[in-house]
Order: structure tokens, then C-alpha cells, then sequence
């Protein structure tokens, strides 16, 4: 039935999907999350609404598994793409109870906000403990070579500084345009690490440019910057050749 427009998944079967959750097998308690996602790449999507499998992860988002919490955070990954809000305040109760902590909390953290932090939204990285106005200061980005073909390594070079002791998490974000004219963005991270007054810390990687099921790199003018705790810096300019 409905109500409101959104369908309502029958009580007894998610008294059914609460027991997975508390099952002895993990892959059964993964189950739990899958079967409840919003946006569930790998099946036919059930008509939920977004927050329809919160109880579930209630029970399950410290699992001694890691099978299992990482279902919970893609879960609340898709959550995310539509109530992003409600995802970070689920993440705060959590991190709140002292149910999972350090590294378990920020692994939930991170990819339940994953695309969030891509597009550089300054209340996931607060929430991770990295400030957005950060007083950092970051050289010019340094392009060994400015021409590229799909498969070459798009190698850059820059160094951060601080004036004061900050967690730091650095992003590349290659821009270029898409067949229909519209912007299109990889975004992968570079580093996580702290930065102290005084020292240098290098921003150096060797990229893999190449194409993907998910990124087409076709000929033509793109870009590279450096986002720092969802900042972005000024960016370079490189060339895809035609192979």
C-alpha cells in the first residue's frame, strides 16, 4: 500500500530483516544492510524512503565485521545522496555513544560521506576533525609534463604549509568537459596526514590517467587542482592528446 507517495515495506517483513541483523553469520547481518539500501547498485531497487533501513544500522554500524560495517556505510552513502543532513547527524549520535571510535568511526565516516567530501562540503570534514579554514598555505602545483595520452601518469608536485598544528585531507580534482558541454570531475584523494608549523609538507603523486567503466579520458583540455579540507586551490592547466 501507500502513503504520502512513498511505499511502506510490510511489518513482518522487516521484522524478518531486523533478525538477519542480529543473525550469528556476518554474511547473513550484512544482508540486513543490502537488502534495505536505498540505492543498491548490483539489484532492482525497492521503493523505500531513503531512511527506511536506519533501525537496521542502528544494530549493526559497530559489527565486529568489516564485511558488515562496510555495508552499513555504503548504506548511509546512499542516504547521503539526497539527505546528506540526516547522515550526519545519524554519524554524530554515533560517534557520540563511543560505540565504534577512531579508525572504525572515521572508516564509516568517510565513505558513508565519500562523494560529499569529493564536492568539497566543509560539514563532513568538520565532522572528521578537519577544518575547512585551515590557515594553510599551498606552492603552485608543478606538472612534470603538460600533454598526456589515456594510459600515461599525470605526475604533479606541490608543498603545503602551516601556521598552526592542523590535520590536513588532500584531494586532486581533474576537471574537464564532457561530450554534452557539461563539467565533468575525478576527484581521488592524495593524503591524509597532520601538518605542523614550520615544516614542509610534499604533495607528490604519480596519477594512473587512464580510462575506466567509469571515467572516459578523451582528447582535449582539462585541468588538475589540489582541494585541502574541501578547499580549492588555484589549478594548472594540462592536454589530452588523440592517441
Amino acid at each position: 500500500m501507500t502513503f504520502d507517495n512513498e511505499w511502506l515495506f510490510p511489518d513482518e517483513t522487516m521484522k524478518a530483516v531486523d533478525a538477519w541483523s542480529r543473525d550469528e553469520d556476518f554474511r547473513v547481518r550484512r544482508l540486513a544492510s543490502e537488502a534495505t539500501r536505498p540505492l543498491l547498485p548490483w539489484a532492482p531497487r525497492v521503493a523505500l524512503p531513503a531512511d527506511a533501513g536506519l533501525p537496521v544500522l542502528e544494530t549493526l554500524y559497530d559489527d565486529p565485521h568489516l564485511y558488515v560495517r562496510t555495508s552499513v556505510a555504503n548504506h548511509l552513502g546512499d542516504i547521503a545522496a539526497t539527505r546528506p543532513d540526516l547522515v550526519l547527524a545519524t554519524l554524530q549520535r554515533w560517534k557520540t555513544s563511543g560505540r565504534v571510535t577512531g579508525e572504525r568511526f572515521a572508516f564509516l565516516a568517510r565513505n558513508a560521506l565519500s562523494n560529499r567530501l569529493k564536492e568539497g562540503w566543509s560539514p563532513a570534514y568538520a565532522l572528521l576533525g578537519y577544518a575547512h579554514d585551515t590557515p594553510i598555505a599551498l606552492t603552485p602545483l608543478i606538472l612534470e609534463r603538460t600533454e598526456l595520452r589515456d594510459g600515461d601518469t599525470l605526475d604533479f608536485s606541490a608543498v603545503l604549509t602551516a601556521t598552526a598544528t592542523a590535520p590536513v585531507h588532500v584531494m586532486i580534482v581533474i576537471v574537464t568537459t564532457g561530450p554534452s558541454g557539461r563539467p565533468r570531475e575525478k576527484v581521488a584523494c592524495v593524503r591524509r596526514a597532520t601538518a605542523e608549523p614550520g615544516q614542509e609538507l610534499r604533495l607528490a603523486k604519480s596519477y594512473p590517467l587512464r580510462s575506466t567503466a567509469r571515467w572516459k579520458v578523451s582528447p582535449g583540455p582539462y585541468s588538475l587542482t589540489l582541494q585541502v579540507n574541501g578547499r580549492r586551490f588555484p589549478a594548472v592547466a594540462f592536454t589530452v592528446l588523440d592517441t
